[in-house]
């Protein structure tokens, strides 16, 4: 009738990576208690963050590209039994398209799922259809609520939780995407909206986040590798080799050769 499982239980095997994929007649609700990473959805990707509710409707295409550890729930319905409570719960029809939505903690119906599952108690599937539709009730309410930010407590949520999903963006997109642009467009904000929040969350512009990265994927490529600090440059989105290593300089103390030659010297 349903299905219930953990997050890793699927994602981790395949190394926290599902392909874009769709489910012709199976409705899913997924629930990220921690972690994240990016959504491979139908517009494009974005990102999820801890506390994330994601609703996806049958025949929607979407894949995952967890960070390792993250933890949560899946929620799987066929359709057959999901529109009967849709219809009575839903009668508008949001839950027809991909919605998300904000929560501190899980609904507390997904563990009653995950108990009357493992037990074969009279009246079962009368009791996991009351709390299917109990559980996508609650979701249609996190949806009616909105962001909540009334106080300086919710606005340092928001900016903490736009500040991790730009890193994880980071993470996973600064080999190709080398301005902030592509960042605040994925993350639906303003480039100024996100330097605000990495400067009230991480203590430093979004732009020096993006640049530290590229720094510490320099450092590895130059210590493990033999790639030419040219090609080093041009791959991190430098269009001139000088002044990847004038970055560099600066970031480290050492010329992208000195660097190199140091490290060589130190393994020896």
């Amino acid at each position: 009738m349903l299905h219930i499982e953990h997050l890793s239980v699927r994602s981790g095997p395949r190394r926290w990576r599902i392909a874009r994929h769709r489910h012709p007649s199976l409705h899913q609700l997924f629930w990220i208690e921690r972690g994240g990473g990016v959504l491979l959805g139908e517009g494009g990707e974005s990102a999820l963050a801890g506390g994330d509710v994601l609703n996806m409707p049958a025949g929607v295409a979407h894949g995952f590209r967890f960070l390792p550890g993250s933890a949560g729930m899946v929620l799987t319905l066929p359709v057959a039994v999901f529109e009967p409570i849709r219809a009575r719960i839903d009668p508008q029809g949001r839950l027809l398209a991909p919605c998300r939505g904000r929560a501190r903690t899980a609904p507390p119906e997904m563990e009653a799922v995950q108990a009357e599952l493992l037990g074969r108690r009279a009246g079962r599937d009368e009791a996991l259809a009351a709390l299917a539709a109990l559980t996508f009730i609650w979701v249609l309410r996190r949806l009616d609520a909105g962001p909540d930010t009334a106080s300086p407590a919710a606005s340092g949520q928001a900016a903490a939780r736009l500040a991790g999903r730009f890193q994880a963006l980071v993470d996973a997109h600064y080999r190709h995407w080398h301005g902030l642009g592509p960042y605040a467009a994925a993350l639906a904000v303003t480039v100024p909206h996100l330097t605000r929040a990495c400067r009230q969350v991480l203590g430093q512009p979004a732009s020096a986040v993006l640049r530290g990265r590229q720094m510490l994927e320099a450092r590895r490529l130059l210590a493990y590798t033999q790639t030419s600090v040219a090609d080093i440059a041009y791959r991190l989105g430098f269009a001139d080799p000088g002044h990847f290593s004038r970055v560099f300089s600066a970031a480290t103390g050492l010329s992208p050769s000195a660097f190199r030659a140091g490290f060589t010297s130190g393994a020896d």
